[in-house]
C-alpha cells in the first residue's frame, strides 16, 4: 500500500502541472486574440477616420473650386448666380456626400466677416472683395503720382502712427533713402539677428511683423481662433494672439490691407474694353462702332485727330461730324471723362474750322444716362489687369478716405449714397464715376480720382469649411482666389484645421428638419 501511494503522487503532480500550463497557454492565446481584435478595431477606426478626414479636406477643396468658378464669371453672371457678397443659397452648408441610412453627410460652407461701423458683426456666406482694401504693392506708385499720398492713405487706418507709416513705406519702396520717421537698412542691420528690408512687394502680410513698430496685436488682433468672435480666454492672451479682432471691437490692420487686389479690364459682358488711344483709328472705329452710338464714335475719332478745342466758339450741338479715317491720330485721351462736355474743331474744305460740341454733355441727366455705357465700353489703360483700385461701393470709410485726391467732405456722402453692401442691381452705381453723375464730385475732381477707384474686383478672400452633420471631423482654411487672368488661381492658402471648426453647426448649415440633431455639446467644444 505504501509503495502504491508513493508511486501515484508524481503522476498527480505532473497532471496538475500540465493543467496549469494548458490554462496559461489558453489565457495567453485569449489575450493575444483580444489584443489582435483591439488592434484591428483601432486600425478600423483609424481607417474610417482617415477616410472622414479626406472627405472634409476634399470638401474645403470643393468650396474653393466653387468660389473660384463664381469669381471667374463676368459681372452679369455673378449677379445671376446670387453674387459673392452674401449668398447663403450657394455657400451655406452645401451637401456634397450623404451615405443612405446614416448621418454621414459631408457639407461645405464659404464665409467671410460681416463688418458694420468699423467692427466685425458676425459672418456672411460669401467672400471678401480684396478691392475693398488698401493694396500695399501700389502705395509707392501712388506716391510717385501724388506725393505723400501713400503716407496719407496709411494714416487713415486706426491706430496707425506717422513713424510706422513711414517704416512700412520704406519697407515697400525700392530706394534705400530713409523717410523722416521711417527705417531702412541701417536700423534693421543693427538688430539681433540682423536682416534687410524687402524694398519691394512683401510675400505676405505676416512679413510686416518685421517692420519697425508693427506688432502682432496691431496687425492681426487677438482672435486666436480666427472666427471673428473673441472670447474671454483670447482677450486675456491678446498680446500673443493672432487672427482678427473681436466682434464689436476696432478692426486690426489686416482687415484694411492686402497684397492681391485686382480686376479684369473688361466690360459687364466679360469682353475687353476698347482702348481709346489705339494708334490705328480704323481699328478704334471698328472696336467702338458696335458699342457706342454713332455720334459718340465720330466725336471720339475727331478728338483723337484734332484734340480738344479751347477757344471761345460755343460750337454746334447735335451736328454730324464728317469722318476721314485717313487722317492720323495726333492726340491721346488722358481720361475717359475728357470726352464729357468738351469740343473739337474740325477743319473744313474752305479752310475754316467747324467747332462741334461733345454729344456727352455735362448735365446731370446726360451723365446719368451716358456714363454707365461709356465707362463700361472704353478705357484709357490698355493693361488687361488693373491692380490696387479701391471699390467705392464696398470699401469702409477709412479706405475710401485713403484714395488720392479724395475730398474729405465727400466720403460720408459716398457712403450714404451707395446703398446697402452687396446691392449691385442699380446700374447707375456699377461704374466708378457714379459720384460725378450724382453731383457729389465735380468733373475735374472725378478725373483726379478715377484712376484709383472701381466698382468691381476679381480677387476674393474667404474661409472654407468642410464638415460632417454630426460635427466631427472638420477642416477649415483661408484662401484667396485671383480671377484676374485666365483660369482662377489660388494665390494664398492658410490651413486653420488646428484651430478647430471655428463655427457652430447652426451657423455652417441651413437649419432644416433633417439636421436638427442635438449637437450642442460638439458645437461648444468645436466653436470656442
Amino acid at each position: 500500500m505504501i509503495r502504491t501511494q508513493q508511486s501515484q503522487r508524481p503522476r498527480d503532480a505532473r497532471a496538475g502541472m500540465i493543467l496549469l500550463v494548458v490554462t496559461i497557454v489558453l489565457v495567453m492565446l485569449s489575450l493575444a486574440g483580444f489584443g489582435f481584435v483591439a488592434v484591428m478595431y483601432t486600425e478600423n477606426k483609424a481607417a474610417h477616420l482617415n477616410v472622414d478626414e479626406r472627405h472634409v479636406k476634399n470638401a474645403t477643396e470643393s468650396a474653393t473650386v466653387l468660389l473660384a468658378s463664381i469669381a471667374a464669371m463676368d459681372a452679369q453672371g455673378r449677379r445671376e448666380s446670387g453674387g459673392l457678397y452674401d449668398n447663403p443659397d450657394l455657400f451655406q452648408g452645401a451637401l456634397l456626400y450623404a451615405e443612405p441610412g446614416t448621418d454621414a453627410a459631408v457639407r461645405m460652407t464659404v464665409l467671410a466677416p460681416r463688418i458694420d461701423e468699423g467692427a466685425y458683426a458676425g459672418v456672411r456666406f460669401g467672400a471678401e472683395n480684396e478691392s475693398t482694401k488698401l493694396n500695399l504693392a501700389v502705395l509707392p506708385f501712388w506716391d510717385r503720382l501724388v506725393p505723400e499720398s501713400g503716407r496719407k492713405a496709411l494714416m487713415q487706418i486706426p491706430q496707425m502712427t506717422p513713424s510706422v507709416a513711414d517704416a512700412i513705406l520704406d519697407w515697400l519702396d525700392q530706394d534705400r533713402q530713409q523717410r523722416s520717421a521711417g527705417a531702412e537698412s541701417d536700423y534693421y542691420s543693427g538688430l539681433d539677428p540682423p536682416y534687410a528690408p524687402r524694398n519691394g512687394r512683401p510675400e505676405s502680410l505676416d512679413e510686416l511683423l518685421l517692420v519697425k513698430g508693427v506688432t502682432r496685436e496691431l496687425l492681426f488682433g487677438a482672435d486666436a481662433k480666427q472666427n471673428y468672435n473673441q472670447n474671454e480666454e483670447e482677450s486675456e492672451s491678446a498680446p500673443g494672439g493672432f487672427g482678427f479682432a473681436s466682434a464689436g471691437e476696432e478692426l486690426p490692420w489686416a482687415a484694411y490691407l492686402t497684397l492681391y487686389s485686382g480686376e479684369r479690364n473688361v466690360d459687364s459682358q466679360g469682353q475687353p474694353r476698347a482702348f481709346l488711344n489705339t494708334p490705328d483709328l480704323r481699328t478704334l472705329h471698328q472696336q467702338i462702332g458696335g458699342r457706342l452710338p454713332d455720334a459718340w464714335v465720330r466725336f471720339i475719332i475727331a478728338y483723337r485727330q484734332f484734340g480738344p478745342y479751347t477757344g471761345s466758339d460755343e460750337g454746334q450741338a447735335n451736328a454730324t461730324i464728317r469722318l476721314d479715317l485717313t487722317k492720323p491720330a495726333k492726340h491721346k485721351i488722358a481720361s475717359v471723362l475728357d470726352l464729357i462736355g468738351s469740343r473739337v474743331a474740325v477743319p473744313s474744305d474752305s479752310g475754316s474750322a467747324q467747332v462741334f460740341q461733345s454729344p456727352l454733355r455735362e448735365s446731370p441727366d446726360s451723365m446719368q444716362s451716358a456714363l454707365p455705357r461709356l465707362m463700361d465700353a472704353v478705357t484709357v489703360n490698355r493693361s488687361p489687369v488693373l491692380h490696387g483700385r479701391i471699390n467705392i461701393n464696398l470699401a469702409p470709410r477709412e479706405i475710401i478716405a485713403a484714395v488720392p485726391n479724395m475730398p474729405a467732405t465727400v466720403v460720408d456722402q459716398i457712403l450714404t449714397s451707395r446703398g446697402l453692401p452687396g446691392s449691385s442691381d442699380d446700374s447707375q452705381r456699377q461704374h466708378p464715376a457714379w459720384p460725378l453723375a450724382q453731383g457729389l464730385l465735380s468733373l475735374e475732381t472725378m478725373k483726379q480720382i478715377l484712376p484709383y477707384v472701381t466698382c468691381g474686383g476679381d480677387v476674393y478672400r474667404a474661409q472654407v469649411v468642410g464638415f460632417f452633420d454630426h460635427g466631427t471631423p472638420s477642416a477649415r482654411a483661408e484662401v484667396v482666389i485671383d480671377a484676374t487672368a485666365g483660369s482662377p488661381r489660388r494665390v494664398y492658402y492658410k490651413d486653420l484645421r488646428l484651430l478647430g471648426r471655428g463655427y457652430s453647426l447652426d451657423v455652417l448649415r441651413v437649419p432644416s428638419i433633417d439636421n436638427l440633431a442635438d449637437t450642442s455639446t460638439v458645437d461648444a467644444a468645436e466653436a470656442n
